[in-house]
């Protein structure tokens, strides 16, 4: 028998070219903080400017807070809480990908909560305190992989211990997510091949953990991986394929965001957070990357069917003999169809001496718990291992 669980309260404005709708919809609030990225590339795309002038266009003050940096640490959201304070901000605006959506979020949280962020961490050595409340916010997205704007979770790192540590609470669901492809067909190639791996393995693991109890779950998490599947090849292969590049954002900021919403991740993300938190240059998707194969060689044989079944959605013939393998053998194929396998950990300046820090903060700090599957610390020290070039 199965259940269904459902709570997914963001309006979405999908669709490609409907940036322009911000101009006449109606927004939470009469004054936003813009955050973006520190590396200007909003306003050398042209984004920022249009979605400015969209704002006036609509009668909406704004600030610009462009501090935002990729593995965004707690210092940040802090400097944007005070930006927006001072200016007397009443509601957020992520403008790009995960790291500006998820500063505004834990920002939005901060603005009308006590204490510190920390508080509110519910893993590692987060006080876990309950956010009940935030400011609106507004997400408009520019990448295809995080799913944050569709999904009550942030994710910041801590300046000093360097835990990369999951924020949730229904209060920081974005009360409006625009979604527009025409934003994103201008990304760089490794930028869409590191997105579209992180929409993959988010809908993947969700539908692992799931193992079939949420039927709504079931449906959005598979479809999200068969589509990422058939597309994202397409696009690294033509970055102008609108049609492929509309179906990544459908599958990654929708379904992602939707299986991640109600259901979990698996600890293939928290190993690649704890790197990422270790590593602040090293980009989520690449983390998730380089350690993907050796994970699930590792534990595709502890739930078989459900990996099997990934393998099928993504075009593989599961084989007998190999219980669980149709998964990794379909991985392996859009791993090298993409260039993806390639990439190297010490690339990223990752060092084999950090590894015993990487996989106790992995266990201990953050934890696994939400795994299907019982993995020991050797289990990961041998996944770094086997991964590391």
């Amino acid at each position: 028998m199965f259940t269904i669980d459902s709570y997914l309260p963001t309006r979405i404005v999908f669709g490609y070219g409907r940036l322009k709708e911000l101009a006449s919809m109606e927004l939470p609030g009469k004054k936003a903080l813009i955050c973006v990225t520190e590396d200007g590339l909003m306003a050398q795309l042209g984004v920022q400017q249009r979605v400015e002038s969209l704002l006036r266009e609509n009668g909406t003050e704004y600030v610009l807070f462009d501090r935002v940096c990729v593995n965004p640490p707690k210092s940040v959201v802090e400097a944007a809480v005070a930006v927006a304070r001072e200016n007397g901000c009443d509601f957020m605006l992520g403008l790009g990908g995960g790291a500006s959506i998820d500063v505004a979020k834990a920002a939005a949280a901060m603005m009308v909560n006590d204490g510190d962020l920390w508080d509110y961490g519910y893993t590692g050595t987060g006080g876990r305190r309950e956010l009940q409340k935030a400011l609106p916010i507004v997400t408009i997205s520019t990448t295809c992989g995080t799913g944050t704007e569709t999904d009550q979770y942030c994710v910041i790192t801590h300046d000093e211990t360097r835990e990369k540590l999951d924020f949730t609470s229904e209060a920081i669901f974005p009360t409006i997510s625009i979604i527009d492809p025409e934003l994103m067909m201008t990304l760089p190639r490794s930028l869409t091949i590191m997105q579209g791996f992180d929409a993959l393995f988010h809908n993947a693991e969700c539908y692992v953990t799931n193992g079939h109890r949420n039927r709504l779950l079931d449906l959005y998490s598979a479809d999200g991986v068969k589509v990422v599947a058939e597309n994202l090849t397409k696009v690294v292969n033509d970055p102008t394929d609108a049609q492929a590049r509309t179906n990544l954002a459908y599958a990654a900021d929708i379904l992602g965001g939707y299986s991640m919403a109600l259901d979990s991740v698996t600890s293939h993300h928290i190993l690649a957070q704890t790197l990422g938190g270790y590593y602040p240059g090293f980009p989520h998707g690449a983390t998730l990357i380089v350690v993907a194969e050796a994970y699930y060689k590792r534990v595709c044989s502890l739930l078989p069917d459900e990996f099997d079944e990934l393998g099928e959605l993504m075009g593989e013939t599961r084989d007998p003999a190999n219980p669980g393998y149709a998964y990794v053998k379909a991985l392996i194929r859009l791993l090298d169809e993409t260039g993806a396998r390639s990439m190297k950990m010490s690339e990223y300046g990752v060092k084999k001496e950090d590894f015993q820090k990487i996989v106790d903060m992995t266990v201990d700090q953050v934890g696994i718990a939400l795994d299907r599957y019982q993995l020991t610390k050797q289990d990961f020290m041998d996944m770094l291992e086997e991964s590391y070039r």
